[in-house]
């Protein structure tokens, strides 16, 4: 349960479910995972159950979605180790020789009135700020409207 990919057999009208057969209601989550499946990759929602852990599992590698509206650099840093934490969540119960690098996606819910460069500014000053106090552990991604722009 919980996984979709290239032949899903998710219909118009209906929900996704987690792996554990919960509805998924993270719209930031399934926007990321929609993208991914169009793509022709296999990704599972993840139930987060008792402890935190990234939103979804992108061909074996865990993805933390967050959908942010700040322009703060300080606030953005904060969701990157947030989300960090999250990705790294399930390690401890994997051999680390098995451990892959995951991935954040900070996907942009700016009004249309701000424009990408301010964003994606915000974006690299909190990044650049996390980055330096060691709380990058993986790849760093940033959606806006449509286009995708690697940080690191």
């Amino acid at each position: 349960m919980g996984g979709y990919g290239a032949g899903s057999t998710k219909v118009k009208g209906s929900h996704y479910t987690d792996t554990k057969g919960f509805k998924v209601s993270d719209k930031n989550a399934i926007e990321v995972a929609e993208y991914y499946v169009k793509q022709g990759k296999y990704v599972a929602f993840l139930h987060e159950g008792r402890h935190r852990r990234a939103d979804l599992s992108v061909g074996g590698r865990h993805v933390e979605v967050k959908g942010l509206t700040t322009l703060s650099p300080s606030t953005i840093e904060k969701h990157l180790e947030n989300a960090f934490q999250q990705v790294d969540g399930d390690r401890y119960r994997y051999p680390p020789k098995t451990w892959r690098e995951g991935k954040v996606v900070l996907l942009s819910r700016h009004d249309s009135s701000v424009s990408r460069i301010t964003i994606l500014d915000a974006m690299r000053k909190g990044f650049e700020s996390a980055q330096r106090k060691g709380e990058i552990t993986g790849k760093v991604e940033v959606w806006i409207r449509g286009k995708i722009y690697k940080l690191n």
